[in-house]
């Protein structure tokens, strides 16, 4: 058997002062992965599980009930219009988005004006402004909203006319969703499965110190607070139980993230199961009863599922180059070369950018065959675990330890800031209940996903002052002074080239499969004007230069011999190359060198 989980989260966007999100991408997502998993589900009863986190729940509802942001505020303003300012912001922020804008022939045309610092026509910046919310469309919005799919035939010379109609569409899709979460709630095939409140890293609420169990290079930080923990199990429990008219009988830690005393709190919570990676059970001391995948009796009334990580990969990384029916097979002949239960379990929501038709084709075949072959998790947990595990790994999915969110000196002052607020809090007189609600939107995964060295984006300063904004005004709830080292920013300025500390061999574009690369931070052109740009580097242990290269690479040579440039480039070259991208030059040998 086959049990998917698909994972939906964002953090927690809307500043704490305004209420207004600082970034747009949980609008953008409900316009695809996020409805198109809810109403396939609906239509088709497949047993799956969808994992949705509360945090990111209350954002939708923000959208549903007519909540804009700053992008979505721009999109609106008749482009005939549009400020000197605006047309600037436009130009530096619309086109960081979903790939498959890159891919339009238009869109190709605008980058080639902002490249060359030209301001954009009204044409153009009426074409950023529609093509930027319209690549988003998912495969269901598409076939229900005939206007999406003839403004995406037409391509370009948009009218405002047109602008209207596709926020008109947008506006429906919002709405919906409260129906949606509540009819998908009384569907019978899916099961629907939940994360803690904000998606923070359950271990290190408990105590950050327990890092030290499995990171390298863990904080010294005080913060030891196993009733946060508690509080997002089960406020995250309580409001998924109201939307969907039932309780979640499932977690997913965030980031497949656990430890002994995690277990406890999420069988205290009310949860029967919950699910983390394959690779935390290979390092944990189990009790096998008898052959087969399947469920774990972790204590606690909990049964534990552990992923098959290669085979999650394959759906977030991969298949998106192959034909769907391929995949299909691929996948199925994989997931049954085990007897048991399979279980597959990743993002429900970015994988689906990759793919040419929004992951359409991929999901209707996939279900057809689960409708044989799968299960949801709440059923496999019913069944007979296939054994104990008797000391369970305190690690996450990704290297079955906390070194993304606990292992850099930017996310130990992270920890630290956090953790003085909380004490303060705690002391507090008046304000707690207040105070509670930014810390714990603070004590989400995601900001620290961004410090360090592992991943980069446009938005890294955004990421940083979202996180400090909401420590910030945990201090005013309670009446007391932002300390003045709250204001100071954690996001270290990138050095121009790292060097990769590990070998690597990625299977496509998404950061995730860069972790261990070099970085090399380019500083000119129009990339710089957008927000920065970094290329990722590495070698294979084959000896192949693997290069992942920021949107709007015009030229790329590698030891003085020309190369197409695309999104990911691999090619073999030796340790100690020079290399040039758009005129600007590094030698990628390992060391600091720039030419």
């Amino acid at each position: 058997m086959i049990g998917v989980l698909w994972h939906l989260h964002q953090p927690e966007y809307r500043d704490p002062a305004t209420g207004i999100p600082v970034m747009p991408w949980t609008r953008m997502h409900a316009l695809r992965g996020y409805r198109d998993l809810l109403v396939e589900s609906i239509a088709s009863g497949v047993p799956w599980t969808v994992n949705i986190v509360p945090g990111l729940w209350e954002q939708i509802l923000y959208y549903a009930e007519g909540g804009s942001d700053a992008h979505l505020d721009l999109t609106r303003r008749p482009a005939d219009t549009l400020s000197p300012a605006e047309l600037d912001a436009l130009a530096r922020t619309f086109p960081v988005g979903h790939p498959v804008m890159r891919d339009t022939p238009r869109y190709h045309a605008i980058e080639d004006a902002i490249t060359a610092g030209r301001t954009l026509s009204v044409d153009m910046a009426r074409d950023l402004q529609v093509l930027s919310t319209l690549v988003w469309a998912g495969a269901t919005a598409r076939r229900e909203f005939p206007a999406l799919a003839a403004l995406l035939a037409k391509g370009s010379g948009f009218s405002e006319g047109d602008k209207a109609a596709l926020l008109e569409a947008q506006d429906a899709i919002l709405r919906s969703f409260p129906d949606l979460l509540a009819r998908f709630g009384a569907t019978e095939g899916p099961a629907l499965s939940t994360t803690p409140l904000h998606h923070p890293i359950l271990p290190l609420l408990v105590d950050v110190r327990h890092a030290k169990r499995c990171t390298a290079n863990p904080p010294d930080v005080d913060f030891a607070w196993p009733q946060d923990a508690k509080l997002q199990l089960e406020r995250g429990r309580r409001a998924m139980a109201e939307w969907a008219g039932k309780a979640p009988k499932g977690c997913w830690p965030s980031e497949g993230s656990v430890s002994p005393e995690v277990v406890e709190l999420v069988g205290a919570a009310g949860f029967t199961w919950l699910a983390t990676d394959d690779h935390v059970l290979a390092r944990s001391a189990v009790h096998r009863n008898r052959p087969g995948r399947g469920g774990w009796d972790l204590g606690h009334g909990v049964t534990g599922f552990f992923r098959d990580h290669a085979l999650s990969d394959r759906v977030g990384f991969e298949y998106a180059r192959w034909p769907a029916d391929r995949a299909v097979q691929d996948l199925v002949g994989h997931a049954t070369r085990h007897p048991g239960l399979t279980v597959v379990a990743l993002d429900g929501e970015n994988p689906w950018e990759a793919f040419p038709d929004a992951g359409g084709a991929f999901r209707a075949r996939l279900i057809e065959a689960l409708m044989k072959r799968g299960t949801t998790l709440d059923a496999a947990a019913e069944q007979r675990p296939v054994g104990r595990v008797e000391r369970l790994h305190t690690g996450s999915w990704i290297g079955a330890n906390f070194d993304i969110w606990a292992g850099a000196s930017e996310d130990h002052r992270a920890w630290a800031l956090l953790g003085r607020a909380r004490d303060a809090v705690e002391r507090a007189e008046t304000g707690r209940e207040a105070a509670m609600e930014h810390l714990l939107a603070a004590e989400g995964s995601d900001w620290f996903w961004w410090y360090g060295p592992e991943f980069d984006t446009p938005f890294a300063d955004t990421f940083d002052a979202a996180f400090r904004a909401q420590i910030a005004a945990a201090w005013r709830a309670i009446g007391q002074p932002v300390p003045a080292d709250v204001d100071e920013p954690i996001q270290r300025a990138m050095a121009r080239v790292t060097p990769p500390d590990r070998p690597i061999r990625p299977l496509g574009y998404s950061v995730v499969q860069w972790i261990g690369a070099g970085s090399w931070a380019l500083s000119q052109g129009s990339m710089a004007r957008a927000g920065g740009a970094v290329v990722r580097y590495g070698w294979d242990p084959e000896g192949h230069l693997w290069l992942r290269l920021p949107p709007g690479v015009v030229e790329l040579t590698v030891g003085g011999v020309a190369v197409e440039p695309a999104p990911v480039v691999q090619i073999a070259a030796a340790h100690g190359v020079e290399v040039s991208i758009d005129g600007q030059k590094a030698c990628l040998d390992g060391t600091d060198w720039v030419v």
